[in-house]
């Protein structure tokens, strides 16, 4: 949640009386902040009188319309008579004229005044911020806001200014900072943020007045004290007392110490990043589970990092990863993961005896980080070191086994193997980790590079002959030979490997959403329309033909054109705009009716306004695509509930600018009716008093505006001098409506239906002005007399083609603004 600091401040005391409960400085926060008021009520003519003493922690004074403190503290504890038919109830005395009121009976040695800068706006429905000069002295009597006995108490109730907190921004957001006068002898601080700096007395006092001068900044001009803390001159001495070492407790110095540790180190890491480089280390537990090319994803395995001098052996390295991974050393053997020419990744092999004393960053070639297979000795093996491996004769091999009936793939280890063994021997070694009878035969390939695999024929060669370029870290993925094949959609695995070749991980986002995050499927490219609406309908759990798919296109994210449920191309066709690594986005939307029909149907979005001119929600409409306004409202009465007592029939009207255009007639084409950004539709139904008009009678249009000032600034004949030109518009806001006049009738007549249409409070409604608007220009309605004439209403010629004439009702938009500054800032958490 986020705080303003008078809020904060509150919530700060709280939570440090509660943690002070039980301990040596319990009632500290009382003792300092909490004061005592008396709100009173004495009769005038009688003798009674009530009393309640309330407790405070801090004093709201009003901003707006005093011109100092002094004058907030008199406001405050003025009282208020209570008479007439607002007298007191005085019980056995009855109704009695009284006054009411506020006095101190104690103030406390630290005072907080919380300064209402802020406030509810009538005019404009909103909070506005009052930024009025408003002045406070350095030093404060309160002596004569106390009672007698509260006066004498204490001593003088002088205080000392000591923190001014200053708001600068408005409403809508703004930024915090703090002066401060640590030790009350006039040398004041600023505190903003992280950065705290000296200032004057006049930068902390004086220039956080405020004010709306001309000479004042934009920045000053919404910058000032929005909180005051005063401590009592008799307890600044106790207040502000220095404070010793032995006053810190010891947690809070262990603290303070260990964060100042860790942050020479970070600095020292900083400093010396440069001499160091990453290591990433992969085991055999990163493979289990893979189910794509090669041994691991890149992009997506966990690795276990180490951070390492970049001069620092690999002997060095060996030693670092066998203490941290719990092996002795001769149990870990490093094998290099290299990018091969086939784009595939496979660990080779690096030279222990040469290679022990050379430096990481040489073996390395510069990679940084540096990415190794550490193969470990099994933890199941009664064995402290790894079998010899002879890089001339022997090789590193892994294997896979595919599984058609779950088109699956499960690693299954790794073996070093003489290259001259023949291919036949590996069957015994696979069956037992397959967990297979010893006989069960199997076909065996090797795994090349991304969508290729080729199958070993003739097992009776030696490696080096059956495997293409025999190198270290070949992979062989095996099944079993007696599955009938023609049970399963990917049977070998060739076809797996071509599957996989053509999956792609697609992000399906609800067009309906703003910035839906969307859910991740991995689909085929090859798949058609029909093939990724079953997938996707699956997952939302709804029928594939209630989805409408959307293309992204290339120059933006949002979403394209829809696509037809007849598109004959396939998932690769509908994201060729992509890059290779780019994650891949389709947008869908879920329909109320087959998309089949749909496509059959034209989209049409409008507003359905009841009878109250409240928008109540937005309509999205199918009727035919070649049907018209009457095919659209009979659409629209299948979603809008009418009134009891209303016409039961609908109207279509163009509006723009919060203007009605036109009604539009039933029998015009939808194709005719364009949907632009500036234009909007509305149905509503028709009063019962719209139909019938005489031939005396029109419906008019009418529409709120008020009246909005621009500055415009000119170039003169001087290239030095701007002249600046105040331009008076009108702005249209809110719901218009139509409306029937009658020619010849008095237009006070007309202001009682509009009252009455918008039900709008007497006070209120005699503030609106009424004009008749041609063209733009506004002929205001000043005769109380005036006689509707219905030609002041109808389009003159030549200016026939051009809108209508329209009323006008002007009066003040009180929906809320946005503010012209953007004030942003993180927001305050406080943990209890």
């Amino acid at each position: 949640m986020q705080h303003d600091v008078q809020e904060l401040c509150r919530v700060l005391l709280d939570n440090m009386e509660s943690k002070m409960k039980g301990t040596c400085v319990e009632g500290t926060i009382p003792r300092l902040f909490e004061g005592k008021m008396i709100s009173f009520i004495k009769c005038k003519h009688v003798d009674y009188a009530s009393r309640r003493m309330e407790p405070f922690y801090d004093i709201q004074l009003n901003v707006k319309g005093k011109k100092n403190i002094h004058e907030s503290f008199q406001d405050y504890c003025a009282t208020e008579s209570l008479d007439g038919d607002n007298k007191y109830d005085a019980g056995q005395y009855g109704l009695q004229e009284a006054e009411k009121g506020i006095i101190f009976a104690c103030l406390p040695p630290v005072v907080h005044l919380h300064l209402l800068r802020f406030q509810y706006d009538h005019m404009t429905d909103n909070n506005i911020k009052i930024n009025d000069r408003f002045e406070f002295p350095e030093r404060l009597n309160l002596t004569e806001f106390l009672t007698e006995g509260g006066a004498n108490s204490g001593g003088p109730a002088t205080y000392t200014l000591h923190a001014v907190l200053v708001h600068s921004g408005d409403n809508h957001g703004g930024h915090y900072v703090v002066f401060i006068n640590p030790r009350g002898d006039g040398r004041w601080c600023k505190f903003d943020d992280d950065v705290v700096s000296r200032c004057t007395k006049q930068e902390a006092i004086d220039h956080n007045f405020g004010g709306t001068d001309e000479d004042v900044a934009v920045s000053r001009h919404c910058t000032n004290a929005y909180m005051l803390v005063y401590i009592r001159d008799s307890a600044i001495n106790e207040v502000l007392q220095p404070v010793t070492e032995n006053d810190i407790p010891e947690q809070l110095v262990e603290r303070l110490q260990e964060e100042k540790r860790q942050e020479a180190l970070r600095r020292k890491e900083r400093n010396e990043a440069h001499l160091y480089m990453g290591v990433q280390v992969l085991t055999e537990d990163n493979f289990t589970g893979h189910q794509g090319n090669d041994l691991y994803d890149p992009e997506k395995a966990n690795y276990r990092n180490f951070k390492v001098k970049k001069l620092a052996t690999l002997r060095e390295l060996l030693e670092l990863v066998a203490e941290q991974m719990g092996y002795p050393l001769q149990g870990i053997r490093p094998w290099a993961i290299t990018y091969r020419s086939n784009q595939t990744f496979r660990p080779a092999a690096i030279d222990l005896e040469a290679d022990l004393n050379k430096t990481v960053i040489d073996l390395s070639e510069n990679s940084n980080p540096w990415t190794i297979f550490m193969e470990t000795i099994a933890p199941d093996q009664n064995v402290d070191r790894l079998p010899d491996f002879d890089k001339e004769t022997d090789v590193l091999l892994f294997f896979k086994m595919y599984d058609p009936r779950l088109k699956q793939i499960a690693y299954c280890g790794h073996v070093y193997m003489p290259i001259v063994a023949k291919a036949k021997e590996l069957l015994p070694l696979l069956n037992k980790r397959a967990g297979f009878p010893a006989d069960t035969e199997l076909v065996l390939y090797e795994e090349v590079k991304p969508n290729i695999v080729d199958r070993i024929e003739d097992l009776e060669l030696p490696l080096e002959k059956v495997l293409e370029e025999l190198m270290d870290g070949d992979i062989i993925v095996f099944q079993r030979l007696d599955l009938n094949v023609d049970e399963y959609e990917l049977p070998t695995v060739k076809d797996y490997f071509r599957d996989l070749f053509y999956r792609v991980e697609v992000t399906f986002c609800d067009k309906m959403i703003p910035n839906d995050p969307g859910f991740t499927m991995e689909l085929s490219l090859k798949m058609n329309y029909d093939q990724i609406a079953r997938a996707v309908a699956q997952r939302l759990g709804t029928d594939p033909y209630l989805l409408q798919f959307f293309k992204v296109q290339s120059y933006r994210e949002g979403p394209g054109n829809p696509l037809r449920c007849t598109y004959e191309g396939t998932l690769k066709d509908l994201l060729v705009f992509f890059k290779p690594r780019q994650p891949k986005k389709i947008y869908y939307q879920q329909l109320s009716i087959r998309i089949n029909e749909l496509e059959s149907k034209k989209q049409f979005k409008c507003i359905w306004v009841n009878n109250k001119f409240k928008e109540e929600k937005e309509l999205v409409l199918y009727p035919n695509k070649n049907g018209c306004v009457s095919d659209l409202l009979e659409e629209a009465r299948k979603q809008v509930e009418l009134s009891e007592d209303g016409s039961g029939k609908l109207r279509l009207m163009e509006v723009i600018s919060y203007k009605i255009f036109s009604i539009q007639r039933e029998d015009v084409p939808l194709d005719s009716l364009s949907q632009a950004n500036s234009k909007s539709y509305r149905i509503e139904e028709i009063p019962r008093e719209d139909l019938i008009v005489a031939d005396n009678e029109i419906l008019i249009p009418c529409a709120h505006f008020q009246k909005v000032q621009r500055s415009r600034d000119y170039q003169s004949d001087s290239p030095d001098d701007i002249i600046t030109c105040k331009q008076e518009i009108f702005s249209t806001f809110g719901v218009p409506f139509m409306l029937k006049i009658k020619h010849g009738e008095p237009f006070a007549k007309v202001k009682d239906r509009i009252q009455k249409k918008l039900d709008v409070p007497d006070k209120e409604f005699e503030k609106y002005k009424f004009a008749i608007v041609v063209m733009g220009r506004a002929q205001f309605i000043e005769d109380n007399e005036y006689v509707v004439n219905l030609s002041d209403f109808m389009a003159q010629a030549p200016q026939a083609m051009h809108p209508r004439p329209w009323l006008g009702i002007e009066h003040v938009n009180k929906a809320p603004k946005r503010s012209r500054y953007n004030y942003l800032e993180k927001a305050i958490k406080i943990h209890n």
